[in-house]
């Protein structure tokens, strides 16, 4: 460096290893993309090609069998109460009366379920196999 700074060859120099380093940045980027993309298939082919984007993925089907009226239910990673209200019950939009029977387990938002969890599973319906 010389008395009034860096020579403009050092300041060239900076710059393009500064461009490089952006474009090792998001050529990095690039292939974290392409690779989770790539992983998406594998990771949830079950998944309906006409389910809203707000959909929670399905995951694991429930392991337990339908309960009759007054069992319980233990929540497995990836439930929802609408996946856990098609099993046992045979409609996921009946969710709302799994929730309502479990509100003071489950808390205000009903999104939020844990595995571990015990819910009471209501009768009156039928389970489709």
């Amino acid at each position: 460096m010389g008395l009034f700074g860096k020579s403009d060859k050092e300041k060239e120099q900076e710059e393009l290893a500064a461009q490089h380093e952006a474009q090792r940045k998001m050529q990095e980027a690039l292939a974290r993309r392409q690779q989770q993309e790539a992983a998406k298939p594998a990771a949830a082919p079950a998944a309906p090609s006409a389910a809203p984007a707000t959909a929670k993925p399905q995951a694991v089907p429930v392991s337990q069998p339908a309960p009759s009226d007054g069992e319980t239910y233990t929540v497995q990673k990836g439930d929802s109460l609408s996946k856990i209200a098609k099993h046992h019950l045979g409609d996921a939009n009946a969710w709302r009366r799994i929730y309502e029977a479990n509100k003071a387990t489950i808390g205000d938002n009903p999104d939020k379920i844990f595995p571990g969890q015990k819910l009471k599973i209501p009768g009156g319906g039928a389970r489709n196999a």
